[in-house]
């Protein structure tokens, strides 16, 4: 193929293009591209399209198959961001056989579109084959999760934060009747108490101060046909579970300061860390709307106790966070994987994902993250709090300064780092070197 001509043309294409080899190598990038992703032409090149979105082999498989691909929706990791665009691809055969590369136009949603999904909140994206585990008894709580997908009855999803709750959920939706419906997630715990029933139940126009004048949909409207996921339902005030439970019994909502009733036909996916059954006997839970929820109860165990899970999950986060970050992937020897089998992962999967992206932005495991003294803010006595990479950074680059005495070059060394990258973390952390 005559790539001089496919890169002239390339330039005169209005809409972000990259062309491709059948494997997915770009061969041919536009100005538009390197401006609407903010990489460098030499970042680019002769790498594989798989970086920059999910699905590529998916799309190969429909080109060949002579399927169309039309304004397919994909995230774009960008060089600062993750961009939701649509793509179209379309073959570009060779004259003397079958073989084909690829072409590749991005374009922005269009606003119909962003309006609808605006409309319809969240989708889930999750399914049972994304769930990783080789863990006997997790494997069977998946095919329970599976067996009760198309059932109405509602269920109420129990673990620990960073367990994966929220996934079940999704996986739950997808699997039944109603996967081409909306799917609402709430995070009670996440909204303001005096927000909370507005967003739930919707109000008409005027009902309190700072109202729209058009009034608002609430949540189970918008989930109408569909699921919705209360997340953290612990959370929720007393006054509000008295009316959750009223549209579990009568399928019925009135928005705030209406009195118009609509009926609404939705999946109840209640999720919760904490011990429902202690709350209702300490008076913070309704008894009644407990029994409504947990028709089908699930429970979801810690990561400590499915520990053969933790490599294979540890491998699917690098594969997917070195891609993501184009960055090459760490290699995990025996030592490493024994600290993290010894270790007692209290912010669960979460908190794994967060170590391998810790690990391959440095290039090595950090044994600091498993010693007593540097992991005081992570093996914190509340097992539902989640440390941020930055923290985790934070807290091992002070390490290293105080083993080493706050020599600079020699931290920088062993952190493999430059020196002038050290000085801007310390200036962004507002650590104070020891001299």
């Amino acid at each position: 193929m005559d790539y001089n001509y496919i890169n002239n043309l390339n330039k005169h294409i209005p809409l972000p293009t990259v062309i491709t080899s059948n494997d997915g190598m770009i061969n041919s990038i536009n100005i538009h591209t390197l401006k609407m992703f903010g990489y460098k032409e030499s970042e680019l090149l002769n790498t594989y399209i798989s970086n920059l979105f999910e699905g590529f082999d998916r799309v190969r498989e429909d080109i060949s198959l002579k399927k169309p691909v039309r304004e397919r929706e994909v995230y774009v990791y960008t060089r600062s961001n993750k961009l939701r665009l649509t793509i179209s691809a379309y073959a570009i055969y060779f004259r003397k056989n079958k073989d084909f590369d690829l072409i590749f136009l991005f374009e922005d949603i269009k606003k119909e579109r962003k309006l609808s999904d605006k409309i319809l909140e969240n989708r889930a994206i999750y399914t049972f084959d994304k769930i990783i585990s080789e863990n006997k008894d997790f494997l069977g709580l998946i095919d329970f999760a599976k067996g009760i997908s198309n059932s109405k009855s509602t269920v109420l999803i129990g673990g620990e934060t960073g367990t994966g709750k929220e996934v079940f959920a999704q996986s739950i939706h997808n699997r039944s009747m109603r996967k081409n419906k909306p799917f609402i997630a709430i995070n009670s715990a996440a909204i303001p108490e005096n927000l909370i029933e507005s967003e739930l139940f919707g109000y008409v126009g005027g009902a309190f101060t700072g109202a729209k004048s058009s009034g608002q949909v609430g949540k189970f409207e918008l989930a109408d046909k569909g699921t919705i996921f209360l997340d953290e339902i612990g959370e929720m005030p007393l006054k509000l579970q008295t009316r959750l439970l009223r549209v579990i019994e009568e399928g019925i909502v009135s928005r705030v300061g209406g009195i118009d009733q609509t009926i609404v036909d939705i999946r109840i996916i209640a999720a919760s860390n904490r011990n429902l059954k202690k709350e209702v006997a300490e008076g913070r839970f309704r008894e009644d709307l407990f029994y409504r929820l947990n028709v089908l109860p699930l429970t979801i165990p810690p990561l400590r106790k499915r520990k053969d899970d933790i490599v294979p999950l540890a491998n699917f986060f690098m594969k997917k966070i070195s891609r993501r970050l184009n960055k090459n992937k760490v290699r995990l020897n025996d030592h490493a994987i024994n600290k993290m089998m010894d270790y007692n992962w209290p912010g669960n999967i979460r908190e794994l994902e967060n170590l391998i992206e810790l690990i391959i932005n440095l290039g090595y495991l950090p044994d600091s993250f498993f010693n007593e003294e540097t992991n005081e803010i992570i093996q914190s006595s509340r097992t539902d709090k989640i440390y941020s990479l930055e923290e985790l950074e934070k807290c091992h680059i002070i390490k290293m300064l105080k083993l080493y005495n706050g020599n600079i070059s020699k931290t920088s060394k062993v952190l493999q780092i430059g020196r002038n990258t050290l000085y801007n973390k310390i200036d962004k952390y507002n650590i104070t070197v020891p001299s």
